[in-house]
């Protein structure tokens, strides 16, 4: 590796995006790839600066011709990296260079599914529109929906239900988005997935239903009494 490489890297690293064009000007490889461990031996300098979120790094890089789907030793691209850490302005200049949206990572999620829990419900719509599948599970059976509900993430609930998401799957612990909302207690997203279909009568392999879960939260009248009132009984 060539010494402007090598302090592409550290520039990169830095998020100094005035020096990394200067050394992209006089030479530096704008692929090159480096990096302290194993698996950051093979991170490109994109990957880099979009785990983070250095979006201005990641414009002069892409304008000077780095490759957006890279694939390191660990599986993981760019836009991977970005998408992990909710960094939105990252994710649509990656996917405005023409980023792969269907690579998974060792735990087989999508990048809607770790965007889902952020809530970054425009990125949600750019990635449907660009494709991405709003069915996909990842290694346990959760849905991108199933996560947004985790995560409390009502407008991208909303939106990935307006995009044909199920609301009544269930992951190999046999929760359900519904389960997952009424034992957080999470008023507005169990009256949303009710409002779409939302079965509260499965039980997952703890025996548990929706209406036990939510007496269980730390709303338990007012989640319980918004099931009892859809028709659960115990």
């Amino acid at each position: 590796m060539s010494s402007l490489d090598h302090e592409l890297i550290r520039a990169v690293v830095r998020g100094d995006a005035t020096l990394v064009t200067t050394l992209l000007n006089q030479g530096a490889n704008v692929n090159t790839t480096g990096g302290v461990t194993p698996v950051g031996q093979s991170n490109t300098v994109l990957m880099w600066a979009a785990g983070e979120g250095y979006v201005d790094v990641v414009n002069v890089l892409l304008t000077h011709g780095a490759n957006v789907n890279v694939i390191n030793d660990a599986n993981y691209t760019a836009l991977m990296y970005a998408a992990e850490g909710g960094y939105s302005e990252c994710i649509y200049a990656l996917l405005d260079y023409g980023a792969d949206i269907h690579p998974r990572n060792h735990y087989s999620e999508t990048v809607l599914m770790s965007v889902a829990r952020f809530g970054l419900t425009d990125v949600i719509l750019r990635l449907i529109d660009l494709g991405a599948d709003v069915h996909a599970t990842n290694k346990i059976g959760d849905t991108a929906l199933y996560l947004a509900v985790d995560n409390g993430q009502f407008y991208t609930v909303k939106a990935l239900i307006e995009r044909g998401a199920s609301v009544n799957t269930q992951n190999i612990g046999g929760w359900t988005p519904l389960m997952m909302a009424s034992a957080r207690g999470d008023l507005e997203v169990m009256e949303l997935l009710l409002e779409h279909g939302a079965d509260f009568r499965p039980r997952n392999r703890w025996g548990a239903t929706a209406l036990s879960e939510a007496k269980r939260s730390f709303r338990p009248i007012s989640a319980a009494q918004i099931l009892q009132q859809a028709g659960a009984i115990d």
